[in-house]
């Protein structure tokens, strides 16, 4: 079976890459810097700001997995529109035209969020990610190629960037413990792999939407304890107020040129969702267990 893949350079896209060769499948990879796969294939530098993929690249593919995208919140408006939204229904009319049978495009849960929440800041990612999905189905729906849409809880393994890596040096420099408030999903890198590789290799048509965590729910408190076990330190029940907790946060988007609270929400927000599994998919690990393969990493 033949793959392309875009975003082969990033984290998750390199993990994809590599389980792909490990499998026996043939990758094209494709990504904006270019380079090598760990296997030493070739990259494909393709900058989807103003560059297409060759109609060659498409011969004979299976599945075409669509990880590009930009995620930083310090994007341009215009940024999203052009990479997450438009480079994504360009990739798609390309695959169909060319007759691959199957397209998978990562989303994020944060397009579930409701068109008609107000309590929540604008997020041009997730609506960029949101409008793609929309438009995914509308022009893709009865064709012949089947969609696979997506939408990963947050991410992490090593390698990740983000909040959390922040975090873990925090808790090791003596962060106290914050307070028991909000939650979120997660799911460990190689889970969200091994769910990409198979919703791409089971028979598909139509568009289908999924949404995948490992089905647990985290607090920046769970979190935070668990990091703090691992690096063999005592629990402790007692936390810097809520409101100590917003003015770092505020600080840190006034160091980052964030919008004010961007950091808080991020870290004390109520956002859980519902899995869509596939029924021959599993989940093979929590944060708990994941964290000391991270910080030996």
């Amino acid at each position: 079976m033949k793959c392309l893949v875009t975003g082969a350079s990033g984290f998750v896209g390199s993990s994809l890459v590599n389980e792909l060769l490990n499998l026996g499948f043939e990758v094209v990879a494709v990504s904006k810097s270019g380079g090598f796969t760990s296997k030493g294939q070739v990259i494909h530098s393709i900058d989807f700001v103003c560059e297409t993929i060759p109609r060659s690249l498409f011969s004979n593919v299976d599945i075409v997995y669509h990880l590009a995208g930009i995620a930083h919140q310090r994007a341009a408006e215009e940024e999203y529109e052009q990479i997450n939204f438009a480079a994504t229904i360009k990739l798609a009319e390309q695959a169909c035209s060319c007759a691959v049978p199957k397209f998978v495009f990562l989303s994020s849960v944060n397009a579930n969020r409701r068109s008609d929440d107000f309590t929540k800041p604008v997020d041009p990612y997730a609506d960029s990610k949101k409008r793609a999905e929309n438009e995914l189905e509308k022009q893709f729906f009865y064709s012949n190629m089947a969609v696979e849409i997506v939408r990963s809880a947050l991410v992490y393994g090593k390698g990740m960037k983000g909040n959390l890596p922040g975090l873990i040096r925090a808790v090791k420099r003596g962060l106290p413990r914050p307070p028991n408030i909000g939650a979120r999903n997660m799911i460990w890198l190689d889970d969200l792999v091994s769910f990409l590789i198979l919703v791409g290799s089971e028979p598909g048509d139509s568009v289908r939407k999924f949404v995948v965590t490992d089905g647990e729910v985290y607090s920046l408190s769970r979190i935070y304890d668990a990091i703090r076990s691992i690096c063999g330190r005592e629990k402790v029940n007692c936390w810097l107020p809520l409101s100590v907790w917003r003015v770092m946060a505020l600080f840190n988007d006034l160091f980052r040129r964030l919008p004010a609270g961007t950091t808080f929400n991020k870290l004390f927000s109520h956002q859980v969702f519902d899995s869509s599994h596939l029924r021959n998919w599993k989940v093979t690990i929590s944060f708990e267990n994941a964290i000391e393969k991270i910080l030996s990493s």
